[in-house]
């Protein structure tokens, strides 16, 4: 993040998130299991990140420290990647070295989708051994930070259900229900754990959270493209309702190309104050529903790697511009690919510190 102030130190915010494969092929770390759950690899692997990160952008005001030293961070705050919630229902996770954990669907039967409850964290051997890797670490530290990504509502139930799900919301709305109300009761119970221990929940779903508000729950929607607006509205903004209720300060992560076609129904949710604004977006529409919120406007990791300066000023510009609410705003570029180039990186920077002079 880059900093230049008129009223807060986190005024119009700059976040980066590179993917795996940046930190694999250009620095040899690897994501096997033992990145998430050994105590050990977690705090050698946090510190080390922390550093290259340090050394390659320090001078450009990027995640800059001043002493960098181990600590005990329970999840991968510098990857976007969602997976232990579906992992606690049963799903398998492929554990890769260059990639975050691939989900595999379960794809559970109608019998088993009948039965489906919520989590029970005891009896549960993914959340305990989260749990032992989180007592080591209070052990040998004192205390423990970070938090770790915790999916959503329609995003887990694909991974538990499969594509039957929306046949489900269709035909058997009753069933749909019973597995949303599962993993929302099980999202509500982890998140609350989570935060219990650390303070805070989102960080490693979205690094922006930490420069606007560290308190921040935000819910990733990354599956809502696949069902239209009024499907949305119909039968899954109750979810994203119940959520915000137990979770303030709340937030949407919405990161396909179209929140302006759902941004009415979000504009429901009680007490929303964060949006993750996917790419492609009609900014300008969505900041007309809920005009207060706090929007992170993403730039296209695709785009990128190839794009030329001037283009990729103009997006973001304009981007801005269509936010409307400078004190509201923030940019962001998440898992961007190996050979994304620094100057791409650069430009950015440069582009909202030209914008913000015009506010200082």
């Amino acid at each position: 993040m880059t900093v230049n102030s008129k009223q807060s130190e986190n005024f119009l915010p700059v976040t980066f998130v590179f993917h795996p494969e940046w930190w694999y092929k250009n620095y040899g770390l690897s994501f096997e299991r033992e990145f998430f759950y050994d105590p050990d690899t977690r705090v050698e692997a946090d510190l080390r990140m922390r550093k290259i990160l340090n050394e390659r952008f320090g001078k450009y005001n990027i995640e800059k420290e001043a002493y960098i030293e181990s600590r005990p961070c329970i999840g991968a705050v510098h990857l976007a990647a969602g997976y232990i919630i579906s992992e606690m229902f049963g799903c398998e996770v492929k554990y890769t070295r260059d990639s975050s954990p691939q989900v595999i669907s379960k794809n559970i039967s109608d019998e088993e989708a009948d039965k489906i409850g919520s989590v029970n964290f005891n009896k549960n051997e993914t959340f305990q051994e989260l749990k032992k890797l989180i007592e080591q670490l209070k052990k040998k530290f004192g205390y423990v930070m970070g938090d770790v990504n915790w999916q959503g509502v329609l995003n887990v139930a694909l991974d538990i259900r499969g594509d039957e799900i929306f046949i489900d919301m269709l035909k058997n709305p009753k069933r749909a229900g019973r597995i949303f109300n599962a993993i929302t009761e099980t999202i509500k119970n982890f998140v609350n754990y989570v935060k219990s221990e650390t303070g805070t929940s989102s960080i490693s779903v979205n690094r922006a959270v930490k420069f606007v508000n560290p308190e921040i729950n935000l819910h990733s929607n990354c599956s809502v493209v696949m069902i239209s607006a009024d499907t949305y509205r119909d039968i899954l903004l109750e979810y994203d309702i119940k959520l915000a209720k137990a979770l303030q300060p709340y937030g949407i992560h919405h990161c396909g190309n179209n929140m302006h076609i759902y941004a009415g129904s979000y504009a429901q949710v009680p007490g929303v104050s964060f949006f993750d604004v996917g790419w492609g977006s009609d900014i300008t529409i969505c900041r007309e529903k809920p005009p207060k919120a706090f929007f992170n406007l993403r730039y296209d990791p695709v785009k990128i790697r190839k794009v030329e300066p001037g283009e990729m000023k103009e997006d973001i510009n304009k981007m801005l511009k269509q936010s409307g609410n400078s004190e509201k705003t923030g940019i962001c570029c998440i898992n961007m690919g190996w050979d994304v180039p620094d100057k791409n990186i650069l430009t950015v920077i440069e582009t909202v510190e030209e914008y913000r002079k015009r506010f200082v």
